[in-house]
């Protein structure tokens, strides 16, 4: 067992390339522990803005590793949705301006 264990870590090498994906599966995946704290802490099942740009964060690392290092048309397949639905909800959550449907309505008599 441990000769098993030596002779994985000899064949074990690690790059920049290596540390950009392993992040981005890192990040991608502790956003799920994001997600349920901020359930934990509302009583319910919330999405905190954040989760979005941490997903953001987490696909695009893995993209780059993906289609720069792997040249793995699958892994690029896989990550890029969530990337492209991660990004779409980070700007309704924070680059979206209201509409003044959107927004509250002016009350008379409110005029300072």
């Amino acid at each position: 067992m441990v000769e098993m264990f030596h002779q994985v870590l000899e064949r074990f090498e690690l790059n920049i390339w290596k540390v950009i994906g392993l992040m981005g599966a890192a990040l991608f995946g502790c956003r799920w522990l994001v997600q349920a704290a901020a359930s934990r802490r509302a009583g319910r099942s919330v999405v905190p803005p954040v989760f979005w740009l941490i997903s953001i964060a987490g696909s695009l690392m893995q993209l780059l590793y993906f289609t720069f290092y792997r040249v793995d048309s699958v892994g690029i397949i896989n990550t890029l949705p969530p990337f492209l639905v991660s990004a779409y909800n980070a700007w309704l959550v924070f680059g979206k301006k209201p509409r003044s449907s959107d927004a509250p309505a002016a009350r008379a008599g409110d005029d300072d």
